[in-house]
């Protein structure tokens, strides 16, 4: 398949869905950043901070996601892309403009309404125009650029929160996007088109046929449950990591920005592009060793998780959340290669818009807002360090995320289909 587009173009797109990647967790994350400025401008208590990052954005995400998956996996995906790029730094810009919960969560609501699409459709294009061998380490590359997004996000905010205001911060980090998105439709490739023409597959996938698939397949079941737990920890640490550090440690955002930015990158980015290489040298015949892989990953990641939540000392924390981002880290890039080794190719996008679905919502949804509640519980008792109790109950999700990882492993299927 990687035939039908030259190495050079082939790599142009590449680095244009690269940024794009990036430019998705800029525009998400610098919310956590400034959402102690926005709780009190705005009058808001945590619960509801947990809805606008949490439970709104992901419902929505998942919402609009599928309709637009199930174009990418027959439509011209360079279009999905650039319009959903378009549309969410439309909306991050707008999130500088509200004045209440409500016209905030609208916005919100529109971002994750434009981030849903891009990420099927750029899995489903990289995966059609790089060889099977290198498929693993392209879907790793796409997450590593997810992390620098999340950590570059948080130390551009860190910066810029030194000279401008919070409102002002979404209107400099959401305009320029959408001249990135017009860049995608100009230059990136597209295989399915041939003289302005997109080829159009018969048969459509349906969300309930990859539901079904998932539900008969005992290794996706096990996913499905890895799925499930591990975002619930993983993003009650990303979206309330800021506020812990602000709250928990007194960093101010500056502070908070580079350091937790920077423990971000070396977490994230360092153990995605690992996996990829891994998964790509040992998994790629044998999807049940990604399933290990992961779950190892996990199981060692637990007990760091409830150290940095608990530690006194900030850089203690820092280390800590350093040791899980990257053992967390390791399990997306090859359960993701797993999962698509037990579907068709036609199916993948609609696999990959699942995993997101499972993703946004146990994660941003579920992980998030629930953060936010269980902080508001233990706030009579702890105070401002209410979140240090809140996500060391949420780090226990991990130990059932590396036991189902292993399972997973264990009844995965050998690759049958390129």
């Amino acid at each position: 398949m990687a035939g039908f587009v030259s190495p050079t173009r082939r790599n142009i797109t590449f680095a244009l869905l690269f940024v794009v990647a990036i430019l998705s967790y800029v525009d998400r994350q610098i919310f956590t950043l400034f959402q102690d400025d926005i709780k009190a401008e705005l009058g808001l208590g945590d619960g509801q901070l947990g809805m606008l990052t949490g439970l709104s954005f992901a419902l929505f995400y998942a919402l609009a996601a599928f309709p637009i998956a199930r174009y990418a996996d027959r439509g011209d995906r360079r279009l999905v892309i650039s319009v959903c790029v378009i549309i969410w730094s439309a909306a991050t810009a707008l999130c500088g403009m509200a004045h209440n919960f409500w016209q905030m969560m609208a916005a919100r609501i529109g971002l994750a309404a434009g981030e849903a699409g891009a990420g099927p459709a750029t899995n489903s294009l990289l995966t059609e125009i790089y060889p099977t061998e290198r498929r693993t380490l392209v879907i790793s590359g796409m997450l590593a650029a997810s992390a620098i997004g999340l950590s570059g996000g948080l130390a551009l905010g860190g910066w810029l929160s030194q000279y401008f205001g919070w409102r002002d911060v979404f209107l400099i980090l959401g305009l320029p996007g959408i001249g990135i998105g017009v860049a995608v439709w100009l230059f990136s490739a597209e295989p399915r088109r041939g003289r302005g023409e997109v080829t159009v597959p018969a048969r459509q996938v349906a969300l309930g046929e990859v539901l079904r698939t998932m539900a008969g397949n005992v290794s996706l079941r096990w996913v499905g449950l890895l799925l499930t737990m591990v975002p619930l920890t993983g993003f009650a640490l990303i979206l309330w990591g800021a506020s812990f550090f602000q709250r928990v440690h007194g960093m101010s955002k500056a502070e908070t920005g580079f350091w937790l930015g920077g423990a971000m990158a070396a977490g994230l980015v360092i153990g995605n592009l690992l996996a990829g290489w891994v998964s790509d040298r040992y998994g790629k015949a044998n999807p049940g060793f990604n399933g290990w892989f992961a779950g190892i990953g996990l199981l060692i990641a637990f007990p760091f998780a409830l150290l940095f939540a608990l530690s006194s000392n900030a850089y203690v924390a820092l280390a800590c959340f350093v040791v899980v981002k990257f053992m967390m880290t390791l399990h997306l890039g090859p359960i993701i290669s797993l999962s698509f080794a037990q579907v068709p190719v036609a199916m993948r996008a609609m696999m990959s818009a699942t995993i997101n679905m499972f993703i946004g919502l146990a994660g941003t949804g579920l992980g998030g807002t629930l953060a936010g509640y269980v902080s508001q519980y233990f706030a009579a008792d702890y105070g401002e360090k209410s979140l240090q109790p809140a996500l060391a109950v949420l780090s226990c999700c991990l130990l059932v995320g590396g036991v189902a990882a292993i399972m997973a492993g264990r009844t995965a299927k050998p690759l049958t289909e390129d």
